[in-house]
């Protein structure tokens, strides 16, 4: 099977990197695994990568990068939420590549790690492929507007995930999704050894 993650910036640091990061090695056991990072913004990622995992950075943000000079990298993102707190690092540039990564992604399964990047999955996924929101945060993290705007597009989606039970109980009583899977699994850690 192939399994495509979509991650903000897989050249950072921070716990939903670190998380994905361990769950694509652990797939990669028996999978093709891909990880698609919607920005670059330095040479080489901050976290060691599996080497069986395929890294496809979608806009290069690099100070005089490939994309530096693309005018589209200059213009507002309209297809990322406007709620989310990350939609000012996005660029109707990053929003187009995303939309054609989706479109031409040949995996069987494609796992979003943040809501607005959730949202590009839920509008642009292709339904043949088990498209699923992965949750970082909790439920009440989010604004009243983010919220809204999620509920309007997780009903596109196979598959919401949290980290914890409560908060999927907490999805699934403020955030009717029908026909949408709801569950919990916690963040994967590598065998300590």
């Amino acid at each position: 099977m192939k399994i495509a993650f979509l991650l903000h910036n897989a050249y950072g640091i921070g716990g939903t990197i670190r998380t994905t990061l361990n769950l694509a090695s652990a797939l990669a056991d028996r999978h093709e695994v891909e990880i698609a990072s919607m920005m670059r913004h330095r040479e080489a990622p901050r976290f060691d990568v599996d080497p069986r995992i395929r890294l496809v950075p979608l806009a290069d943000t690099r100070k005089g990068g490939q994309d530096a000079a693309d005018p589209l990298s200059g213009e507002a993102a309209r297809d990322f939420p406007a709620a989310e707190k990350r939609h000012h690092q996005y660029s109707r540039l990053i929003d187009v590549r995303a939309a054609g990564y989706l479109r031409d992604c040949a995996a069987d399964v494609v796992v979003g790690t943040r809501p607005g990047v959730n949202v590009y999955l839920a509008r642009f996924g292709r339904g043949g492929a088990l498209r699923i929101a992965q949750e970082h945060l909790r439920h009440d993290a989010h604004s009243k507007a983010l919220r809204a705007e999620l509920a309007r597009h997780y009903r596109r989606l196979d598959a919401v995930v949290t980290t914890t039970e409560a908060d999927a109980a907490v999805y699934r009583a403020r955030m009717p999704l029908p026909g949408v899977s709801v569950l919990a699994v916690p963040n994967s850690v590598p065998d300590p050894g």
